[in-house]
Order: structure tokens, then C-alpha cells, then sequence
């Protein structure tokens, strides 16, 4: 177990873990997804995590299509800075070299058991067009954040319902303005209002101490 913590959490440095396994949780079980590729693969010698999407999955609809999922996690206490974050990486995510770079890394990594492993190494092929795999590209974008009414509120209660939905109804208005309507790709947005990111990190680590 404690061998399993350490290559998980490595050297203490990726303080965005929990909010990647918040996400991958998200995609695995709202949604049914299977996981492509662990980030934990992506392990440096110094026990870093290699700096791409932070989750890769893929998703079989209803009607028969094979959907990849490539997560971006924002384990920030500000709305703010982490919708900007996103932005901007989305700037770099969907350029062409980009894809193709990160595509050769995770189709050398795909599992041969994996039931959709030839499938998706010929959606990540260099001769697949842009258009072919934005067609198939969802990106899952999860972000934390301090929220005043989350602290301000001890338990359920009509006020804190009605309070929580106007904040994340103005985030949600926030994220679409920001994107814009000539996305090429199907993203879907999941925020968690928390009272005290810092908090919540300080009961993390206190509680995988003992298995360090």
C-alpha cells in the first residue's frame, strides 16, 4: 500500500491530484468511461508527473460512436484564475502539433488488451484529419473552487440551494461567454463549490502520512 501511495503521489509537488482523480471518478461513473491512460504511467525519474491532459479516457455512446476524452482537472481556489487557466490552455490543447505530439505519447501507451485499443490508435494517427477527430473529442473540464456560499452554509437548506445555483449559473455564464460558439470540440464543464481548498489538502495529506 505504501509502495502504491508513494507512485501515486509522488513527491508531494502535483498538488492537482485530487482534483484528476475527482475527474476521473466523474468520467467513470456519470458517464460509463473507460480508461485509456493513467497519468501515473507518465512518472519521470524525479517522480513528476508529465505536464499534458490530465486524464485520457474514451466513451461508447449510445448510437454506436467511440468518443475520446481527454480531461483537463483545475484544482484551484479561485473561479477566476482557474476558467482563465482553462482558456488559455485550450489556446495550446487543440493546435495540431499539439494533438499530434500528445497522440504518438499515449498511442504507444495504449494497452493491447484494451477493447478499443486499435480503434482509438487510428483516431490518433498522424494521417487522421483534425476535422475526423474533433468530431470524436470531448474534452471534460473539472474545476474546484472556494466558495463563499459553501462556507457560508454548515448543512442543506432551501437559502443555500437557491444561493449555490445563482453562483454557478454566473460561472456557468462566465465559462460560455469565455469559450464562445466556434468550439470545434464538445466540452462539458463540472465545478465543485468547496469551502477551503487548503483545508480540504491539509486533511489529505494528514490522512496519507501514515502510508508515506
Amino acid at each position: 500500500m505504501k509502495r502504491a501511495i508513494r507512485a501515486t503521489f509522488g513527491n508531494g509537488n502535483d498538488r492537482g491530484l485530487p482534483g484528476e482523480i475527482l475527474l476521473h471518478a466523474i468520467c467513470r461513473q456519470l458517464y460509463g468511461s473507460s480508461t485509456v491512460l493513467n497519468k501515473i504511467y507518465f512518472k519521470t525519474a524525479d517522480n513528476d508527473t508529465y505536464k499534458g491532459f490530465d486524464s485520457v479516457h474514451c466513451v461508447h455512446t449510445v448510437d454506436g460512436n467511440l468518443e475520446l476524452w481527454l480531461g483537463e482537472a483545475k484544482f484551484y481556489r479561485s473561479a477566476k484564475r482557474a476558467i482563465d487557466r482553462v482558456i488559455a490552455d485550450f489556446d495550446t490543447h487543440l493546435e495540431a502539433d499539439y494533438l499530434h505530439t500528445e497522440f504518438a505519447i499515449v498511442s504507444q501507451k495504449i494497452s493491447a488488451s484494451h477493447p478499443h485499443a486499435e480503434d482509438l490508435r487510428k483516431l490518433m494517427h498522424p494521417n487522421t484529419s483534425l476535422d475526423e477527430v474533433f468530431d470524436r473529442l470531448v474534452i471534460p473540464v473539472f474545476i474546484t473552487y472556494d466558495s463563499k456560499v459553501t462556507n457560508a452554509h454548515s448543512k442543506d437548506c432551501p437559502e443555500f440551494f437557491d444561493e449555490i445555483r445563482d453562483e454557478l449559473d454566473a460561472l456557468h455564464d462566465k465559462v460560455t461567454s469565455a469559450f464562445g460558439d466556434d468550439l470545434p470540440v464538445s466540452v462539458r464543464v463540472f465545478f465543485l463549490p468547496l469551502a477551503d481548498k487548503a483545508g480540504l489538502l491539509q486533511a489529505l495529506e494528514k490522512e496519507l502520512a501514515p502510508w508515506k
